[in-house]
């Protein structure tokens, strides 16, 4: 039996409004009646898992809270792993709320253990300023909630996403980062138990980025690779800037030509 990590936005809905995918939303369709197995493997850092849930369930798919892994479900165990109560984040307000309700301490300034980037549309000077001094005022850690270089808009741009604010957090402060997301270890081993399936060779791993999903899951879970250009890069030249070995295994213009996967099955 084979089964689906498929990432969220630029893979199965368009970007942040969350609008299905058409052909993506029927594959899926198709995984259910197979009786396949797959999982929404995001690295979304704005909205709270079970909301995610929410919005995808009214979209049309049929996701649960133990079809979806995030970010978020892993963040508490990274942080206390660390002995961090107190942080200062970059991101949204709901994700804020979910720290909180954790039972850690969210601060406006410096004086905090740790440093945790997400998705901030609203970042300016000010924030990056604060989390700086408290990477080299207070000694903080350092973490993100994953290492996406790229993130795209309803607008049809692309912005720099998570892991490009982190990396320059990282390179001012000489921190290092401590990754909640893809590719981290912990997260795709979470993913593989939610799947069921402990083989990486039937695993396949389905994203429009190339570089912190594919190439380097790749090295971390060993499973197959499917880049689509459904998302932030609609053709391949960005693929020259990654090594041979960790090329995708497959490239599709989007989710549905999957289906190719599935012969035999």
């Amino acid at each position: 039996m084979v089964g689906f990590l498929i990432d969220l936005e630029g893979t199965l809905v368009k970007d942040k409004s969350y609008t299905p995918i058409p052909e993506a939303l029927e594959f899926t369709k198709l995984l259910e009646e197979k009786g396949i197995p797959w999982i929404v493997a995001t690295n979304n850092s704005t909205d709270k898992p079970y909301q995610l849930v929410e919005i995808l369930r009214s979209k049309g798919f049929n996701v649960n809270e133990k079809k979806l892994i995030s970010p978020s479900l892993l963040a508490s165990n990274f942080l206390r792993r660390e002995g961090v109560k107190s942080i200062y984040f970059l991101g949204t307000e709901k994700i804020k709320e979910f720290f909180e309700e954790e039972g850690f301490e969210v601060r406006n300034d410096h004086n905090v253990d740790a440093v945790v980037v997400g998705r901030d549309r609203e970042i300016n000077y000010q924030k990056l300023k604060v989390a700086a001094s408290a990477l080299v005022l207070n000694n903080a850690k350092l973490f993100s909630f994953h290492m996406n270089r790229l993130i795209l808009d309803p607008d049809g741009l692309v912005g720099p996403s998570v892991g490009a604010i982190a990396t320059a957090l990282s390179y001012a402060g000489s921190k290092s980062i401590i990754s909640f997301g893809k590719p981290s270890k912990e997260y795709f081993e979470r993913a593989f138990e939610l799947l069921g399936i402990k083989d990486p060779e039937k695993v396949y791993m389905v994203s429009d980025d190339p570089f912190t999903d594919l190439a380097e899951g790749k090295k971390v879970a060993r499973f197959k690779t499917v880049f689509v250009l459904s998302g932030k890069y609609r053709n391949t030249s960005i693929l020259d800037k990654i090594e041979r070995n960790l090329q995708p295994d497959y490239i599709f213009d989007h989710l549905g030509e999957c289906k190719k996967l599935l012969e035999g099955v």
